[in-house]
């Protein structure tokens, strides 16, 4: 049994058709039926009479459905986007509190890249968003955004690839391969963002193939300092400086929803718990 099976039904009882139903939760019909399907199933009930147009819960139906409603009640789902620009500790701990706190919530957690997390908030698929925040986005939507920290993105490479004295200014990057986050779709997101090759660009979604590429000597490429302050300490990846051009990108860190999405009683625990932490 999932929340997910339980909402469903319960919005089938609501509004009494499959139709409404997939209609309201923006799921086709036959995924409806086969998530009551799955329930009657798995403890071997009837919960529906489909004899009638409007679906009814059979006795033994209403009994479960009772029961659906507590756990519902006590349980919630929050969905969070974060992107890696970040150190995901702090989160971490915070999650630790909800978890004693709402122990039948169901955390959904999507790792981005670049400005992933910005986009789900777009898209309305997450409750809350963490990552960079520049005040351009203002006018992208109506957001209510909280600062948390601030990040740095630099520029770095192997030294199996490169000596760093032998690249000074933009134009010798050219000769070596590049390594980089693959784009979101938001108008302000491109390869402008970045430090391409006219040589060769290798291309993921995933920071953490970035840093093992990068580790590779496969190219140069930006990548958040905190992940790597450890492999420039030890020498094995190393900062580039370049006389014509910035090699570092510095911003904050911010929690952003939209402010016409209200939280319930997780998320706003979160929220809160997050700016206090």
């Amino acid at each position: 049994m999932t929340l997910e099976q339980l909402r469903v039904l319960n919005k089938i009882v609501e509004l009494g058709t499959l139709k409404a139903a997939a209609d309201a939760l923006h799921k086709t019909q036959p995924a409806l039926s086969m998530s009551v399907k799955k329930l009657e199933q798995q403890y071997d009930i009837q919960l529906l009479d489909r004899s009638t147009y409007r679906l009814k819960l059979t006795p033994k139906g209403k009994i479960f459905y009772r029961h659906a409603q507590q756990v519902l009640l006590g349980a919630e789902q929050l969905k969070i986007a974060y992107d890696p620009v970040f150190d995901f500790e702090d989160v971490s701990k915070v999650l630790l509190k909800c978890q004693q706190h709402f122990p039948s919530t169901e955390f959904q957690l999507l790792a981005g890249t670049r400005f992933t997390a910005l986009e789900h908030i777009m898209d309305n698929k997450v409750d809350i968003a963490i990552g960079a925040w520049f005040h351009l986005f203002h006018g992208m939507a109506d957001f209510v955004t909280q600062p948390l920290s601030e990040f740095e993105v630099v520029l770095a490479a192997s030294p199996k690839l490169c000596n760093i004295n032998d690249i000074k200014v933009v134009s010798q990057l050219n000769l070596y391969p590049s390594i980089a986050l693959i784009q979101t779709n938001l108008s302000f997101d491109n390869d402008k963002l970045g430090f391409g090759s006219s040589k060769q660009q290798f291309k993921t979604k995933d920071v953490h193939t970035l840093k093992s590429m990068m580790m590779s000597g496969l190219g140069i490429g930006l990548i958040p300092y905190h992940l790597i302050s450890r492999e420039l300490a030890e020498g094995s990846l190393q900062l580039l400086t370049l006389s014509d051009s910035e090699t570092s990108l510095n911003g904050e860190i911010r929690l952003i929803r939209k402010s016409e999405h209200v939280l319930g009683p997780v998320g706003q625990f979160f929220w809160d718990s997050l700016i206090a932490n």
